[in-house]
């Protein structure tokens, strides 16, 4: 059997001053007329009508076009895309001092054991947030809802999807199930649940666990009159068994609007924030049923314990996912730290060491045809780095997916045939790129199979900010293996941290 391949298009707005967003095109264009007005205004005048015509000219050219680097980032960006970044790392400075502190150990907790509203608050880049506890099938839940967003979220934990496992036929197989798990959502105009991301949390676990624990069990009294031939059988067992010092956990999460639909739905299921977790309990038995039959094996969904263990483990590598004791409050460290542009840096309560994060954004998806284990060297080519990749996708019917496509496909014809006119030559990617624009549209067209907007996001942890930067460079390198481009979100890590935690964000 001949290997299956995917493309990606490439999404380019185009406008009458090239490859700009809309913000880009508002500058260059009032550049050039309040050029115009000064040239006017001055024209009596030769060397004051030149100047009043070129300075704006060139004020914006050097806004929109000239990059740089501000210090403690990593990242050449214009001063029109910094401006946006640096007003809100002002604004996370001004809200902290750029050190959160949690409030958690000085709050302490009622007499009922339960935590006061005074515990519960969120570090700088997340929404505030409601949890609220639900069942499915019988099982423990919680439903994050928030309000500053909008929107309400559920997630499971799922097994190993084990792409780099199956043959090409089962990876195939594999891939047209999960199309069929997100046509079931967006092609669906009245479901409110428009988006679902998958996260991959990879994690250094104890190679030596296993020695540690024959070493325990030797010198327990309960083996003391174990004979000898036992315990040579068992050091021989455990000496041909592998241990991987890498610990991968994958989860799905739902992401609904809050919209009067569901408000309507969870009020008849209940009351406040109860009868809107009930109505997502609904969804995320429904993902649990899709989930199966994508033959993808869910272990359980999030409860509180699990959820709070996850976000924990991703500020705090040191504290084990499999807890899921901590309570609710102690879901954060005690103190994350915004202060350097290049990293994000947390710490826990009664630690001396901090752990420092970095999130990247994938801003290039394979311009090239690839295999369905194209992100294998992210996922499974790192076998000393903490991480988490998050792929968002944005779902919407068939219809409004065929018009998306359209105008993409308008825009890099467009693009394409005004490089010609001034003579340009076109860059062979470009033209990859508009033929997997116009095909997945043919085949949007012929399947009626939703469409996606799909985001990525990767976080990677470190003991150091030398470590870090040492680890960026390696992610960087796998990054390109996987056919991708990612940039480094300065000045904005908390935020852009978010976006890999069982939020669903980062994404329009």
């Amino acid at each position: 059997m001949s290997t299956r391949t995917y493309q990606f298009g490439k999404h380019r707005p185009t406008g009458l001053v090239g490859r700009r967003d809309l913000g880009e095109q508002v500058v260059l264009g009032s550049g050039a007329v309040i050029g115009l007005l000064l040239g006017l205004a001055f024209s009596g005048a030769t060397a004051l009508a030149a100047t009043g015509l070129a300075l704006p000219i060139l004020l914006a050219l050097v806004i929109v076009y000239a990059p740089y680097r501000p210090k403690g980032t990593s990242q050449r960006r214009s001063i029109y895309r910094w401006w946006r970044i640096n007003r809100y790392h002002r604004k996370a400075l001004a809200r902290t001092g750029g050190v959160w502190v949690s409030p958690a150990v000085e709050a302490g907790v009622r007499r009922d054991g339960t935590p006061p509203d005074a515990a519960l608050t969120e570090p700088e880049g997340i929404a505030g947030m409601t949890w609220v506890p639900t069942t499915v099938r019988g099982q423990q839940a919680v439903v994050v809802l928030q309000p500053e967003a909008g929107c309400v979220t559920a997630a499971l934990e799922v097994t190993s999807p084990g792409l780099g496992g199956k043959d090409v036929g089962e990876q195939v197989v594999a891939l047209e199930r999960w199309g069929e798990l997100l046509d079931a959502f967006g092609n669906s105009e009245e479901h409110p649940v428009k988006r679902i991301q998958i996260l991959a949390r990879q994690m250094k676990s104890d190679p030596y666990a296993h020695q540690r624990f024959i070493t325990q069990r030797d010198q327990s009294a309960a083996t003391a009159n174990a004979p000898q031939w036992l315990k040579d059988s068992y050091d021989e067992l455990a000496n041909a068994v592998s241990t991987s010092a890498e610990e991968h956990r994958y989860y799905i999460t739902i992401h609904a609007k809050f919209t009067r639909d569901l408000a309507a739905e969870g009020s008849a299921r209940g009351t406040g924030d109860d009868g809107i977790a009930a109505a997502m309990a609904i969804y995320l038995d429904e993902l649990w049923s899709r989930a199966e039959d994508a033959d993808l094996s869910v272990v359980a969904p999030l409860d509180e314990g699990r959820m709070t263990a996850f976000i924990r483990n991703a500020y705090d590598p040191d504290h084990a996912i499999w807890d899921t004791d901590l309570p609710r409050a102690h879901a954060f460290p005690r103190n994350v730290d915004v202060r350097q542009g290049g990293n994000v840096a947390t710490r826990a309560a009664g630690s001396t060491e901090s752990w420092f994060h970095a999130t990247a954004h994938v801003v290039s998806w394979p311009t090239t045809p690839v295999g369905p284990g194209f992100l294998s060297p992210l996922l499974i080519g790192m076998p000393d780095v903490i991480r988490t990749f998050s792929i968002t996708q944005q779902l919407e019917p068939n219809d409004k997916a065929v018009e998306r496509m359209l105008a993409e496909d308008t825009n890099n014809q467009a693009e394409m045939h005004r490089d010609r006119q001034r003579g340009k030559n076109i860059d062979p990617r470009d033209q990859i790129a508009a033929s997997a624009t116009g095909s997945r549209g043919m085949a949007l067209a012929a399947s009626g199979a939703a469409g996606a907007a799909v985001v990525g996001y990767i976080t990677i942890s470190a003991r150091s900010t030398e470590e870090l930067e040492r680890t960026k460079r390696t992610t960087a390198s796998r990054a390109r293996n996987a056919s991708l481009r990612i940039e480094w979100l300065d000045l904005e890590h908390a935020r852009a941290f978010a976006n890999t935690l069982p939020l669903a964000g980062g994404i329009k």
